[in-house]
């Protein structure tokens, strides 16, 4: 069995018939490994009747993709596994229960975490253009995010982040459903001179909805009256951003 193994390696690449661990460790870039090898490393065990390549196939055709499944948290992974199985019994994910859901989401969240702009470096930066925010924004804004996610950026007098955007909502493939009270109460708490706001678009474009349009007017009424300057509202995705304070003075709206 080990020669046999031994003869599926390939120089470029793992042979499949490895097992994930050993394709990792053979490989010699884990870039090299595919998804459903690197995907089964993390799920550690399959199910009676399914191995564990198998079910992180399953689990993968579930979510469409990787990048979609990797963006989930761990109530979109239940979900998503709750409606697959409903829509596949005859191929069912099964042995992925609560503790294993927490584990992968945590995973996940790693990755997400990664991205995240070093927070010396954000001491550095000065934001008080849409550009500037767009700079910040664009490294939570993960690309092949499924739900729309509203953060705030609080800023001191000079413009300079106080924290890391913090996300205030994560809702459907549409709509965050933020609600300005909720926006205000964090640039209340971290002492805010003023802030900027962003949202993602899963869809790819940028262009702000009407809905959009209007939850802008409402934070920009509410900054009025709290004394605490929302500089712009951006609308963020893979292709680029639009800022929504720009389309109001232009009239575009």
């Amino acid at each position: 069995m080990a020669k046999k193994r031994e003869s599926n390696f390939k120089k470029n690449g793992v042979s499949s018939e490895l097992l994930p661990r050993e394709q990792m460790e053979r490989a010699a870039s884990p870039h090299d490994l595919k998804d459903e090898a690197v995907l089964a490393i993390l799920l550690k065990t399959g199910a009676p009747g399914c191995d564990v390549l198998e079910l992180a196939r399953r689990l993968i055709r579930a979510f469409g993709c990787i990048q979609d499944l990797v963006t989930a948290d761990w109530r979109t992974l239940v979900a998503k596994i709750s409606d697959y199985n409903k829509k596949n019994p005859e191929a069912p994910i099964k042995g992925i229960g609560k503790v294993k859901v927490l584990e992968l989401a945590a995973a996940f969240e790693l990755g997400y975490r990664r991205l995240r702009v070093k927070p010396d470096d954000l001491k550095k930066m000065r934001v008080a253009t849409a550009e500037d925010a767009y700079e910040v924004f664009k490294f939570i804004a993960q690309e092949g995010d499924v739900l729309e996610n509203f953060w705030v950026l609080p800023l001191t007098a000079k413009r300079i982040p106080i924290c890391e955007p913090i996300r205030i909502a994560r809702g459907q493939a549409n709509t965050s459903y933020v609600m300005p009270r909720d926006v205000f109460r964090e640039a209340i708490k971290w002492d805010a001179h003023c802030i900027m706001v962003a949202h993602n678009h899963p869809s790819g474009g940028h262009t702000p909805s009407e809905g959009d349009i209007e939850t802008t007017r409402q934070l920009m009424a509410m900054s009025k009256d709290l004394g605490i300057p929302l500089l712009d509202h951006l609308v963020v995705s893979s292709s680029g951003y639009s800022s929504i304070r720009d389309y109001i003075r232009r009239g575009s709206v």
